[in-house]
């Protein structure tokens, strides 16, 4: 047994190791379905290693991790009833395992691509490859110090926004946050110009953590990118309340007495969209 063991270890690929670990703050604008605007924030981790990279959310990787085993599941089905318990008690939501975001990117330069795993509605899940080089930059002469770094600022306008992105040449790697890349240094802060979307590094440390490939990739299906964009502002739009939906199907199978009023959507709803915007 532990020989068929052994075998079946050695077959699994070892998953690449960073050099760096950099976290960012994601800031995002956004507007609720009742018309309210509001800001959130989610941590976001960049693993690298010069020829590839990792960014994704790590308790969004925790609570797949979950998912990808029955005893995992269990624990996490524990964390679920117990949280909706609280809430029925006290009200208080905070303690409800919600998904914070859910991209995952890995890009490679060995091969040039850029690989994206996202949500496209409610519990859909879609993946693509694109190019790793579609980025056209134009470095300008402004600069600003983030994280005791000199940062030189760059342009570019990328699927339907415009953005504007600070590098260190201190630290030259070719990468950044989400798909941001390919300019002679490390990107440690970022924006579009209609300001919902920024990146800002707040934490940078060498390190040795593996990057291991997202967990359960059978219940991502290939799509094409604007296809995932399409269909999740479709369920943006037109779906019931994201939180009434994921409280009425709690893992315990008790659909509960959960209620929200019902959205009404200004004109500013449509104002505030996606990271890219050229699906429409």
């Amino acid at each position: 047994m532990l020989a068929a063991a052994g075998s079946v270890s050695a077959k699994k690929k070892t998953p690449p190791r960073a050099d760096i670990k950099v976290t960012y703050n994601y800031h995002k604008e956004t507007i609720t379905d009742d018309g309210v605007i509001s800001t959130r924030d989610y941590p976001y981790t960049l693993l690298a290693n010069g020829t590839q990279s990792k960014f994704y959310n790590v308790h969004n990787e925790y609570m797949d991790s979950l998912e990808s085993t029955p005893s995992g599941r269990r624990i996490s089905h524990q964390i679920w009833n117990e949280a909706v318990q609280k809430y029925r008690e006290t009200g208080d939501r905070s303690h409800i395992p919600f998904r914070r975001d859910d991209m995952y990117i890995f890009k490679s330069s060995a091969d040039s691509t850029v690989t994206v795993y996202d949500r496209a509605g409610l519990s859909e899940m879609g993946y693509y490859v694109e190019p790793l080089a579609e980025m056209r930059w134009e470095i300008a002469d402004s600069a600003r110090t983030v994280l005791g770094y000199e940062c030189v600022m760059a342009t570019t306008n990328y699927h339907g926004r415009s953005w504007t992105a600070w590098f260190t040449t201190e630290i030259p790697l070719q990468d950044g946050p989400w798909k941001l890349c390919g300019l002679p240094g490390l990107i440690l802060a970022a924006e579009e110009s209609d300001g919902q979307h920024t990146f800002t590094a707040v934490g940078i440390e060498k390190c040795d953590m593996p990057m291991y490939p997202i967990y359960n990739k059978k219940t991502y299906e290939k799509m094409k990118r604007t296809d995932i964009l399409k269909a999740y502002r479709a369920f943006r739009d037109n779906g019931r309340s994201i939180t009434q939906t994921i409280l009425r199907s709690a893992p315990s199978g008790d659909m509960g007495n959960f209620t929200l009023p019902p959205a009404h959507k200004n004109e500013n709803f449509k104002k505030f969209d996606f990271l890219e915007t050229d699906y429409h």
